[in-house]
């Protein structure tokens, strides 16, 4: 072999190994994804990050580090710095994505949904993926949904049975215009406080009461500066896990298909674990004292918030055919 197939031969190694080792450099690509929930098995946030990380860990080279409870910011800081590559990944609550894609707030209209069966339909099929998709106009590629629970109502001042026990009491709510609505319609005071004030603002009588699932009870330790449980379970109360836009486009179109699946199954598998301790938290608020109704007047409430759909097919025209294929939907259920 003469020294020019020699040198061909060199450059050809030489030029496989430098692209050999450029793949390899992107595809172990190192993602960071964030939550506020607590870094408990049974949290829905925590379990359908961790979930996330051990499928793309099994199926890409995709290495994620999950960050709970708060520790790259709150729901909305996280938010803001996905886009911007801060971070890759957060699993947020809907309230606050709802701030950058107005629509998805429309799942946590109250008694929307007849039962789990009717809600999981939504959220894995058609109106749940319009809804998420919905998202990229704001640069986030929306994976799934999952919960962060079934919304009951907690009070210090006094027992809530029907909605008339609503009248003139201070309660809290996030920063959605769905959720300041429902609190208005049922003749109570919306005061917006954010998560990590919540206890504060009832210790201190900022706020008499708030609504949230079981799970915040045992995480801000509500039974000591709440009375009261009403079972209302008259809002959903979503999450969803998004990610970059820019990230995910470029991926491999096989890839893109993996991290969908892997969101798919993840958030799936937060709301098995979510839901299956909502009972045990329940329990636990009894346990520390906290009285429990159990069968409130869920009737009257469903009267008094109906008002809200009105305000929104009126404020939101674009919602109501999403709204009316969720109940069509729900005629299954």
């Amino acid at each position: 072999m003469n020294c020019r197939g020699k040198h061909i031969i060199l450059f050809a190694t030489v030029l496989t190994m430098v692209l050999f080792c450029a793949g390899q450099a992107v595809a172990a690509q190192k993602w960071k994804l964030g939550h506020v929930g607590m870094p408990d098995a049974e949290n829905s946030y925590h379990g359908t990050a961790v979930k996330f990380k051990e499928l793309l860990a099994e199926k890409t080279d995709i290495k994620v580090t999950v960050f709970p409870q708060g520790q790259l910011g709150d729901d909305r800081e996280m938010l803001e710095g996905v886009p911007t590559g801060l971070l890759e990944v957060t699993a947020a609550t809907l309230g606050p994505i709802s701030a950058f894609e107005p629509k998805v707030g429309l799942l946590e209209l109250p008694f929307l949904f007849n039962n789990l069966e009717h809600l999981d339909a939504v959220l894995d099929g058609p109106v749940g993926r319009e809804l998420l998709d919905g998202l990229e106009k704001a640069d986030y590629k929306g994976l799934c949904f999952f919960d962060d629970g079934i919304n009951n109502i907690t009070n210090s001042k006094r027992p809530i049975h029907s909605a008339a026990d609503f009248k003139d009491l201070q309660m809290r709510t996030i920063e959605a215009p769905v959720r300041i609505a429902v609190v208005k319609s049922l003749g109570a005071n919306p005061v917006p406080v954010s998560y990590s004030e919540l206890y504060t603002a009832l210790q201190t009588g900022v706020v008499d009461g708030q609504s949230n699932p079981n799970w915040v009870i045992s995480a801000r330790s509500l039974s000591e500066v709440q009375k009261y449980v009403s079972v209302t379970n008259h809002i959903w109360g979503g999450a969803a896990l998004v990610m970059n836009l820019k990230k995910f486009n470029a991926l491999s179109p096989n890839d893109q298909k993996i991290v969908l699946a892997a969101g798919q199954e993840a958030c799936q598998h937060g709301r098995k674990v979510g839901r299956d301790a909502e009972a045990m938290h329940l329990q636990k608020a009894i346990d520390n004292g906290m009285v429990v109704d159990k069968n409130p007047d869920l009737e009257s409430m469903r009267n008094a918030t109906a008002s809200v759909y009105d305000d929104i097919y009126r404020d939101q025209p674009i919602w109501k055919p999403v709204i009316e294929k969720i109940r069509e939907l729900g005629k299954k259920f």
